[in-house]
């Protein structure tokens, strides 16, 4: 088991360190008084324990992508929508425009942070192979961001060094680079990084070797997309030449089997593949975990499963991130194929999960269903009674809280029909992430986020292995996530695209990646613009005592996503703040 209390020591803010140094020093990082910069760092680098104090402070304001304040962002795609019905989230519903960057990250006081952290450690008197280390991690998180900004906006100015604000800023640092520049950057980074790095694995919450490969995996997939699907700019400040995309999905690949073949990580197994996929999300720094965020539940938490186990479990709050319909219609039949259950009212199954129950385990890892147990507790999605003897009749339906039918309420106790706003849209729930306890307050949670683990590798090595036409190779590489719940083996004859990106979707859906797909893929504009998310309304009949579902909007809006929001929009207000800035396509 690996040590995830290793940010123990690192709990005293840095400030209090700084404040203890220096006394009256008001502004520690001063970002516009460089001799202030000097001092502290002539100051901070001749100690290792406040070097690592201040690598503590860029560590924790790295932009992990879930659990953060809500959590609601990793539930924002195709599959998702939220709790009410009346979610008319900024990403899914065209709510991009020049004045609204949704979800942005323009953060470049963080970076000019981190470069002073860099060009610092550098120049201390501390042991060689401590600056390595230290200097290594912060350009991997260094690196990690520009990713994340390069997602969004394609090219962004790229500065590796500290401006000094009393002086002009060379025009170098201030015009966008190109999508292209970025992504090599980005590669060179990393790799460079990797090579100053330890391979100590049992630190997930600190940065090493294979965190920095696996970057460069994720980062290297997404420019391979871009080059392969997306469209290059005249400007070339989005997009990426489509001529590079071999190079990108091999270093993508090559990246991806250096940590698989490390012999440091490995799939978690298990008798129940169900209950083994839940660990894998819900256990601190497992085999599995290459880079997670570290919580204690005091000084660092979340409320990710306060808001989002069933409402009636989480003190009145829950219920937040609901799967709709054709998520859970998603997930491939055990035997290879696919297909959707017959619903309505002439179709009468046992149970709330019945229609589902030859589909990949992995979805009921994900999805909670009416009847399953939560802490204990039976879930009780189901929305009306069906009284009606000798067949069924959904216009005789009861369906009014407070009123019972031989002795059972007409309404189960986590469905849409309690008088309460937190109760979900399409009457499914999510498990992924949620710890089986019932009334835990907020902001005391402290299982860990996963940003990164060993089966998104095996993902990008086979999608890669695809996108090359290494047939044979990528269905080795699926194959490892498939065979660990009990899926039917691909073979070079059997697998295709569609395949490739199922499985990597029913592997990573809720972990912040789906999004981000359907943007690379350029899939996006068919599957968001124009989507009714569906859901179902489930009833409970009484003679038969069995289960049907009807099918309905599990939002009240339409879904709108235009070709411009394949990138984020600089917007306005930045190009006004920085002339060199040029707008993205469309906006």
């Amino acid at each position: 088991m690996k040590n995830s209390q290793q940010i123990d020591k690192w709990k005293t803010p840095l400030l209090i360190l700084l404040l203890v140094l220096f006394g009256s020093c008001e502004d520690v990082l001063n970002l516009n008084e460089v001799p202030q910069d000097r001092v502290i760092g002539e100051q901070i680098f001749q100690d290792e324990a406040f070097a690592e104090a201040l690598a503590a402070d860029l560590y924790a304001n790295f932009p992990f992508t879930g659990y953060g304040s809500s959590g609601g962002n990793v539930g924002h795609h195709d599959f998702g929508t939220q709790r009410g019905g009346g979610f008319a989230g900024c990403r899914t519903h065209g709510g991009m425009n020049i004045n609204n960057d949704c979800e942005g990250l323009w953060d470049y006081e963080y970076i000019r942070e981190m470069n002073f952290f860099i060009e610092n450690i550098r120049e201390s008197p501390l042991s060689e192979s401590f600056k390595m280390q230290m200097e290594g991690e912060i350009r991997v998180l260094r690196a990690a961001l520009y990713f994340k900004m390069q997602k969004r906006y394609g090219g962004v100015p790229l500065v590796d060094i500290i401006l000094d604000p009393f002086e002009e800023v060379p025009e170098e640092y201030t015009v966008r680079s190109t999508e292209e520049a970025l992504a090599d950057f980005i590669d060179s980074e990393l790799e460079t990084a990797a090579s100053m790095l330890s391979e100590d694995a049992e630190q997930t919450g600190r940065v090493n070797r294979w965190t920095a490969y696996a970057y460069k995996a994720r980062a290297n997939l997404w420019s391979a997309s871009i080059a392969d699907f997306g469209t290059l700019a005249d400007n070339r400040l989005t997009g990426i030449p489509a001529s590079r995309a071999t190079e990108f999905y091999r270093k993508a690949s090559d990246a991806a089997q250096q940590i698989i073949n490390s012999g440091y990580y490995s799939l978690l197994q298990g008798s129940d593949p169900v209950q083994t996929f839940l660990s894998i999300l819900m256990e601190d720094s497992n085999s599995e975990a290459i880079f997670e965020k570290i919580y204690n539940g005091i000084e660092i938490n979340h409320q990710f499963g306060h808001l989002n186990k069933p409402t009636p479990f989480s003190e009145g709050q829950g219920s937040l991130l609901n799967p709709t319909l054709e998520l859970v219609n998603h997930f491939e039949n055990l035997d290879g194929t696919f297909s959707n259950p017959d619903l309505g009212p002439d179709n009468l199954y046992a149970r709330g999960s019945a229609p589902w129950d030859n589909k990949d385990p992995r979805l009921h890892a994900t999805v909670l269903f009416e009847g399953e147990l939560f802490a204990g507790n039976i879930v009780e999605l189901y929305e009306g009674i069906d009284p009606t003897v000798g067949g069924t009749n959904p216009n005789a339906i009861i369906s009014e809280e407070g009123v019972f039918h031989n002795g059972k309420h007409s309404v189960g106790n986590a469905s849409r029909r309690q008088a309460n706003q937190f109760f979900p849209s399409t009457g499914f729930l999510l498990e992924k992430h949620i710890p089986k306890t019932v009334f835990v307050p907020r902001n005391t949670e402290s299982h860990n986020w996963k940003e990164i683990r060993l089966a998104e590798m095996y993902l990008i090595a086979a999608e890669s292995a695809f996108e090359l036409g290494n047939l044979a190779e990528a269905a080795m590489y699926l194959n490892f996530t498939r065979e660990r719940v009990g899926l039917v083996p691909l073979t070079a004859s059997t697998i295709n695209r569609d395949r490739v990106r199922i499985e990597r979707t029913s592997e990573l859906i809720y972990e912040g990646h789906r999004w981000d797909d359907l943007r690379r893929w350029r899939t996006a504009l068919d599957m968001l613009d124009g989507q009714n998310v569906r859901g179902v309304r489930v009833i409970y009949h009484d003679d038969s005592g069995q289960y049907y579902f009807l099918e309905i909007n599990g939002e009240a809006t339409q879904r709108e996503f235009r070709p411009e929001h394949y990138y984020n929009p600089i917007t306005q207000a930045r190009i006004e703040t920085n002339g060199d800035l040029v707008e993205n396509p469309g906006y």
